[in-house]
């Protein structure tokens, strides 16, 4: 059976690795940075399909995903648990995401047994994911099945005719790399506060401020709460804006008023791999399936598209 090389050692190119070592294959991870200094490493994360495009297969892949991160709930070690959670919408029309979440997942339609305010909105049973716990569990997950990494930067496309085959999860880095003009940056800006077992998780499911490049979201992981956030399309700087922060804080306060009592922990700031549309297929002119461009859903789709990567590495090899 053929050698597998994975480009990248975030969420995707370690879920990718994973499918396929439990499926027979011989893989390892080419990276030019380890797994804690990834883009996923700062990420919430809270499965939500968000910034990710096409939404038919968008949904069909988070499903997928959801199903998986359900089943690893039931193990404390994956950092993995199922939360109630609060979506507002500014809007009395049904969002295109909502076919992704199982029935039996959907609490209520109405967010009024979170807030008394007027708000709109859903309230959804979905995963939480502490990055901090699963991300090392991945990586351990990846060298019990016989995994392993190397630590190197692929910088010319020449380099790749020395794997059997590559499965591309390089994000951001696919723009040099294959000279994708498609891809660009979402910045992301998030706050992380004491934690608080009393605070709701909640999102606001549309934009708003300057350019409408910002939203309220609060995740309550048990290392703290994040609060974010932003969405800044084209911008690749990762230096935390401190006025920024103090208004992240403002606008989760209005959902949560004891969060402006809570102690900041830290600022991050983090590019998402923005794309027209996630690009998940066999490149035609090397020996590689590319699976990036995943924006702001990277875990939400992460288990789905590993599947699909799955189908191609088969088909590509048969």
């Amino acid at each position: 059976m053929a050698d597998l090389t994975i480009l990248g050692s975030g969420v995707s190119g370690l879920t990718s690795a994973i499918t396929l070592l439990e499926h027979g294959y011989d893989v390892q991870i080419v990276t030019k940075e380890k797994t804690e200094e990834t883009t996923s490493a700062v990420a919430g994360a809270i499965w939500f399909p968000y910034e990710a495009r096409p939404f038919k297969k968008v949904n069909a892949w988070s499903l997928e995903s959801f199903n998986k991160f359900k089943a690893l709930s039931k193990d404390a070690s994956t950092g993995i648990s199922m939360i109630d959670y609060a979506i507002i919408l500014n809007t009395s029309e049904k969002p295109w995401w909502l076919q992704s979440i199982p029935p039996d997942h959907i609490i209520s339609d109405s967010v009024s047994g979170f807030y008394n305010k007027d708000y709109s909105g859903y309230i959804v049973n979905i995963p939480l994911i502490e990055t901090p716990v699963y991300l090392p569990w991945l990586v351990n997950h990846f060298k019990s099945l016989g995994g392993s990494f190397s630590i190197r930067e692929i910088s010319d496309l020449d380099e790749l005719n020395e794997f059997d085959l590559a499965i591309n999860c390089t994000g951001l880095g696919a723009k040099k790399l294959f000279g994708d003009t498609e891809m660009y940056p979402i910045q992301g800006q998030v706050v992380r506060v004491s934690p608080d077992s009393s605070v709701r998780g909640m999102a606001t499911d549309f934009h708003f401020g300057k350019n409408s490049e910002e939203m309220a979201y609060i995740i309550p992981r048990k290392d703290g709460i994040i609060l974010g956030g932003s969405a800044r399309l084209d911008v690749d700087s990762i230096k935390p804006d401190p006025e920024f922060s103090s208004r992240i804080i403002d606008y989760n306060s209005e959902y949560e008023q004891k969060l402006k009592e809570l102690p900041v922990l830290e600022t991050k700031v983090g590019l998402r791999p923005g794309r027209s549309e996630i690009r998940l297929e066999k490149d035609p002119n090397f020996s590689v399936v590319h699976n990036y461009g995943h924006g702001g859903a990277g875990y939400t789709v992460s288990w789905g598209c590993a599947n699909s990567v799955l189908e191609l590495v088969r088909k590509s090899l048969s």
